[in-house]
């Protein structure tokens, strides 16, 4: 099967997954999942305006800018609200920025390869693309964008080793596709990782909190630019899955939560979400 005639064979397939019905962690796993599958394989969703990131001096018609539903999947860039706090606003997160910063970077999927611990997990950015990442010991964290590896191989150096990192798509579930690491030298040496076993990871490493009623995990991390992180820019990410497995995921630019005010965000169904950085903390609150 020629490079083409695999990616038309995964997009067919994606676009005919059926929906799933699960409940709790269960579903917030395959949202993720579905949500990282959509960004790295998907080539329906538009190219972001990159409008969208800019902090606006008035105040916009919606607060939300929503992308369309893909195959279950919503996808949301946040824009800052006009709308006055209205004084009933009640506190339900508390979150450790310090701690929480790229806390995903170090995922449980973690190897030794060439004398030294590599950590391998996922991230998106700002224009919504899916990465693979990987962190050598003692090195900055490189990304991988993960379409890329659909159409070539790239190189990660470990210590004394070197291996090559590709994606091993699987037309029939996408998310048994494979990362793999190779040993460049023995090229039965490989380490193997499903898209879902890796989503498992990144979700692990969130922040739970509650906002009308709803199960949020939320993110702190640094944009990617040109397959590094890129520390001038930092966003926060809110992933909602609903029992029916539709993902929504909510992403903020940091700088538009302020440190000095409550600032009025949209997220699932409109609920009115209140963010500030305050003391070193994200301090959510709902209802504000």
């Amino acid at each position: 099967m020629t490079r083409l005639q695999t990616l038309v064979a995964l997009a067919l397939a994606f676009a005919a997954a059926p929906s799933r019905a699960f409940a709790g962690p269960e579903a917030l796993a395959l949202g993720a999942d579905r949500a990282f599958a959509e960004a790295a394989f998907s080539r329906l969703l538009p190219a972001p305006d990159a409008g969208r990131w800019t902090a606006r001096t008035q105040s916009p018609p919606a607060l939300a800018q929503a992308g369309p539903m893909v195959n279950g999947i919503s996808l949301s860039v946040l824009a800052q609200g006009g709308e006055p706090v209205r004084g009933a606003a009640v506190q339900v997160g508390d979150i450790d920025l310090e701690a929480l910063l790229n806390r995903q970077l170090k995922s449980p999927l973690k190897y030794n390869i060439g004398g030294k611990d590599v950590w391998v997990s996922g991230a998106f950015d700002r224009q919504q693309n899916a990465y693979v990442s990987i962190l050598v010991d003692g090195s900055e964290a490189r990304f991988f964008n993960v379409r890329g590896l659909l159409e070539k191989e790239e190189e990660v150096v470990s210590g004394t080793a070197k291996y090559k990192l590709y994606l091993a798509p699987n037309a029939i579930n996408q998310m048994k596709s494979e990362i793999i690491l190779e040993n460049s030298a023995n090229e039965d040496d490989k380490i193997r990782i499903t898209l879902r076993k890796m989503l498992d990871g990144v979700g692990a490493s969130g922040a739970a909190v509650s906002v009308a009623g709803r199960n949020y995990k939320a993110f702190y991390t640094d944009d990617i630019k040109a397959g590094r992180a890129d520390k001038t820019a930092r966003t926060f990410t809110f992933i909602l899955t609903e029992a029916s497995g539709e993902i929504h995921v909510f992403l903020i630019p940091a700088e538009l939560v302020s440190s000095d005010k409550i600032v009025v965000f949209k997220m699932f169904q409109d609920a009115r979400v209140g963010l500030t950085q305050k003391d070193g903390k994200l301090k959510v609150y709902e209802n504000p």
